[in-house]
């Protein structure tokens, strides 16, 4: 039916969803990840461990030992022999005062008489006493213990308002009528015992009040009971504190420095080591059970093993990590919002069409398809196709043939675009949010995409304010600039390749004229160190694609760098070589660089 109504031409009702909410259909219970972090049934000795040990293994990304996880398991353990033992973060010698009434703030409670108070033994705050629907209030007292000096966060959740009072401290006012909402606050604790404080009121329904809180050596952790809470899901008082234990044992084991770090010995990596290596390189992310099984027998190394998981693993959904975060960091697209252009004036569109995530999206959808197609390395310097949804089309490329809020590839029918040089991410990223700087956007070549960044200044140079008056445009300025001797060396480097770049605006849609007064004409010709003329743009790109061997070692360098965590020294030169004349031979393709990447001994080892 579908089919047939599609193709006669409905669109389907004009119905605009404000709010979707999902709900998982769960076709047993409890569901399967709840057994493999809580066990199916009562819970011996040995399931703890085993627990534990299976949890710890996935946590820090290799096999562990008993002795590793025997600290938590007594930790457990004792937990669940406590009767008494209260849920992490419990606060103690918790009260309530419950009170009926209609309010739209929270009225003053201790002047008022309780209609119902008591103490709530499992230490985590719970409106369920109230024992109404609606038109009533509520407040909580107790004792929260601060295990260290420091600062503690605090996340209040309700509908309608709350007050948090820690320490004779107001921490968060989230008073008034509203609907659920989330308000968070911070303070400063000295070691010890501290008075908290909870109001609360509910004017009509649907009602909910939650608080979390977090600090040195504690991961945000419930001060209230919540839906998932263990005594909501199993009826055993036995069960309920067994889950809380276990829920303690994992909180520690991810506070472990082996779970929050990547642990690498000197020498060549361990299976495990490699497997964590190559996954958090293309996925961002911990190895998968594939992984963890050709670690166990250590068969990474194989060269054809790893060529088939590297395949693999590009193109699985999770390697848009990858592309997002390795694009981001070698165009140093991450300065996109540091400086971003003015809200008003030719720039407002800017802000109003929110362009600034599309521009980031273009950039990585670009660099997915040449990764994809296994393309030459030249196609980010100059193609005759390129990624644009309907926004960017009309706002930065002035065009009005691209249809739709997805990015999709259409050719650019102009040799000035095309590429990733010239496209607005870079351009934005590269400019002060006012105008261009060919210095910026110099600097921004050399160090990206040719590898030969510029010296910094020496250190007794003061910087220099020369006499600009009669300068008219950039290129007047800093021409005046480079006449100081210690200026020229590097400006007569950096300059050149700043220029070509000036038909670009600080958000990359092209100009012929500056913004300042008189609107004086753009000159984007430059003349290289060698004396080469360069017209324009397009003459420009022609230069860097006869520097291709530059480009590919640069590119190179900083995936091996975003591979690895790491500086490269001089003495990574020798397998760099290696690397760019395998990666030569076969036209200088992005996923060969990537399998080249992966099989280096520079990635092999630490």
């Amino acid at each position: 039916m579908a089919r047939v109504l599609l193709k006669a031409g409905y669109a389907g009702p004009n119905v605009r969803v404000h709010r979707l909410k999902l709900e998982p259909l769960i076709d047993e219970w409890p569901p399967r990840s709840h057994v493999a972090l809580y066990g199916s049934g009562p819970l011996a000795p040995a399931d703890v461990e085993k627990l534990l040990k299976n949890f710890a293994a996935r946590a820090w990304r290799r096999p562990v030992t008993d002795a590793e996880v025997a600290p938590y398991v007594k930790l457990v353990r004792g937990l669940m022999a406590d009767p008494k033992a209260k849920p992490l973060g419990a606060i103690k010698d918790l009260k309530y005062r419950g009170y009926h009434g209609k309010w739209t703030k929270l009225p003053k409670y201790d002047e008022l008489k309780p209609a119902a108070e008591g103490a709530l033994a499992g230490g985590l705050i719970d409106i369920r006493p109230a024992r109404k629907p609606e038109y009533y209030g509520m407040v909580f007292e107790g004792r929260l213990v601060a295990p260290v000096a420091g600062e503690y966060a605090f996340e209040l959740a309700s509908d309608d308002g709350s007050r948090l009072i820690v320490a004779n401290q107001k921490v968060i006012e989230h008073d008034g009528l509203h609907g659920a909402s989330t308000k968070r606050g911070k303070v400063r604790l000295a070691k010890g015992t501290h008075a908290i404080r909870l109001e609360y009121f509910a004017y009509g329904r649907p009602n909910s009040l939650r608080l979390a809180w977090s600090g040195p050596g504690i991961a945000s952790t419930p001060l209230s009971v919540t839906q998932t809470a263990p005594q909501q899901i199993v009826g055993n008082p036995d069960e309920a504190r067994a889950i809380r234990a276990l829920q303690a044992g994992y909180t520690a084991l991810l506070c472990s420095p082996r779970f929050l770090y990547l642990r690498e010995n000197a020498g060549d990596l361990d299976a495990y080591a490699l497997a964590s290596r190559l996954s958090y390189f293309l996925w961002s992310s911990m190895p998968d059970e594939t992984l963890f099984r050709l670690a166990a027998k250590n068969k990474l190394r194989e060269p054809a093993v790893m060529r088939a998981q590297v395949e693999r693993m590009l193109k699985d959904p999770k390697a848009e990590a990858f592309v997002q975060n390795f694009t981001t960091t070698w165009l140093r697209l991450d300065k996109l919002g540091k400086m971003p252009p003015e809200k008003g004036g030719p720039f407002r569109f800017y802000h109003d069409r929110r362009m600034e995530p599309m521009l980031s999206k273009q950039a990585a959808a670009f660099f997915a398809d040449v990764l994809v197609r296994n393309e030459r390395i030249t196609t980010f310097i100059h193609s005759d196709h390129t990624y644009l949804n309907a926004h960017i089309a009309r706002w930065m490329y002035n065009r009005g043939d691209v249809p739709g809020e997805g990015m999709i590839r259409v050719p650019t029918h102009d040799p000035r675009r095309g590429g990733i040089l010239t496209m607005p991410a870079v351009m934005t990223a590269t400019a002060n949010g006012v105008d261009t700087s060919p210095i910026v956007r110099g600097v921004w070549l050399l160090e990206n995409i040719l590898g030969t960044p510029p010296s910094p200044p020496p250190p007794d140079v003061e910087p220099l304010s020369p006499d600009l008056r009669g300068a008219k445009t950039i290129r007047e300025q800093l021409e005046l600039h480079r006449k100081h001797e210690a200026c020229a060396s590097c400006h007569r480097k950096i300059d050149p390749m700043g220029f070509a770049f000036e038909n670009f605006d600080p958000v990359g849609r092209w100009r012929t004229n500056y913004r300042t007064n008189g609107r004086p004409k753009i000159d984007a010709t430059t003349e290289l160190p060698n004396g080469d003329q360069l017209a324009d743009i397009v003459a420009f790109k022609q230069m860097l694609l006869k520097r291709e061997p530059d480009f590919a070692r640069c590119l190179t360098e900083k995936m091996l760098t975003y591979a690895t965590g790491r500086r490269l020294e001089p003495l990574d030169r020798g397998e760099i070589n290696r690397i760019t004349t395998a990666l030569a031979k076969n036209g200088n393709r992005l996923r060969d660089l990537v399998h080249l990447v992966a099989t280096s001994e520079i990635f092999l080892q630490k």
